[in-house]
């Protein structure tokens, strides 16, 4: 587990910033990597084919667009849905969707994948790459936004967690701490939003930042 070195913010909902050094690899268009959480122990309450549509539904109305999941099982998941360092919690992973995401421009921007067991999913993730100017910035915080309302709840600015007024808020504090650090990587949690943990990371890379989110139990 990384140590913490930066700042615990606590209201009601706790938000860490750690920092890290993570090695990652990018496939194709699809953006993978190890390790991303070692939360993943129980199913959530969504399913893989209504947040999917859901989440297209929305992101099509704020200009991203999403493509439909292509689905994996069996041997098929060594190859499209490896995310998890932890040798037991990969092999948890039985079935896992994949979609694409770009720009209102057709640009690439990264992936949601959806993972768990074929009944059941226990995590979503978020994947997005940046310039080294984080122009997409404005696009990470439209699919973050629709992930949390979409698996989480809508309530983030009743609750305000770690004193955040949003997860625009949050977004822009994991990058200051991320930039005003000298890691590679720099992570953030909050935990509680209901009973939900949200996992936030950015990894410095040759092409500029790599951004994933996950949401679990």
């Amino acid at each position: 587990m990384p140590i913490v070195a930066g700042v615990a913010l606590v209201v009601l909902l706790v938000a860490v910033f750690t920092m890290s050094s993570l090695t990652l690899t990018e496939k194709q268009t699809s953006i993978t990597q190890k390790p991303i959480t070692d939360k993943i122990s129980y199913p959530i309450t969504f399913s893989y084919n209504a947040t999917n549509s859901n989440i297209i539904s929305i992101l099509a109305s704020k200009g991203i667009s999403m493509s439909n999941p292509l689905k994996f099982s069996g041997n098929a998941t060594a190859q499209y849905c490896t995310f998890y360092q932890d040798d037991i919690k990969q092999n948890s992973v039985e079935y896992c969707t994949s979609t694409e995401l770009k720009d209102s421009d057709g640009k690439f921007l990264g992936n949601i994948h959806i993972t768990g067991s074929v009944d059941s999913p226990n995590a979503i993730l978020g994947v997005i790459q940046t310039d080294p100017f984080m122009n997409q910035l404005d696009s990470i915080k439209t699919v973050y936004q629709t992930m949390v309302e979409s698996v989480v709840c809508d309530c983030w600015q009743e609750q305000k967690p770690g004193n955040l007024e949003s997860v625009s808020a949050w977004i822009d504090a994991a990058k200051s701490h991320h930039l005003e650090g000298k890691h590679t990587t720099s992570n953030s949690q909050i935990d509680g939003l209901a009973q939900k943990h949200l996992f936030l990371e950015i990894t410095t890379n040759t092409k500029g930042y790599l951004w994933k989110f996950v949401i679990t139990n």
